[in-house]
């Protein structure tokens, strides 16, 4: 499941820079210090693609953001500006279940134990929604 999570991750960010890029690679560990690696390697992508589009001006990078926050039940969230990705997590059994969503994905399901599941959707006005029945997640959006 991590390696489906870098993948994800990888066909998001990676694809027009790949031979250039070297970024640190994410592992997912535990949320604290996945949410750090996260923001690390996408400010990271972000700094190598504005040196290789303007090698010569100055580097004012725009930085990568980001927020997470536990699922129980139905979530709302405020609307996020220059939303990147969203990325949700549902522990199940020892295994880590995740999905990736973008603006062009929109929404995404993870199953859980017991018959639980969790989603998370993307909604026109940048806002994003979350539900788990049974199960608990965590979302973790990426902005600008």
């Amino acid at each position: 499941m991590r390696r489906s999570v870098l993948l994800s991750l990888a066909l998001v960010l990676l694809p027009a820079f790949a031979p250039a890029q070297t970024c640190p690679k994410v592992a997912l560990t535990t949320t604290a210090s996945t949410i750090k690696d996260l923001v690390i390697a996408v400010n990271c992508l972000a700094t190598t693609t504005e040196q290789l589009a303007t090698p010569k001006a100055g580097a004012t990078a725009k930085a990568m953001q980001a927020e997470s926050f536990q699922i129980v039940g139905p979530q709302h969230s405020r609307p996020y500006p220059n939303l990147v990705m969203v990325l949700l997590t549902v522990p199940t059994g020892g295994v880590l279940k995740s999905a990736v969503v973008t603006p062009d994905t929109k929404e995404a399901n993870v199953t859980a134990e017991a018959g639980g599941s969790c989603s998370v959707k993307i909604n026109p006005d940048k806002t994003v929604d979350s539900h788990c029945y049974i199960a608990g997640g965590t979302v973790y959006i990426l902005y600008r």
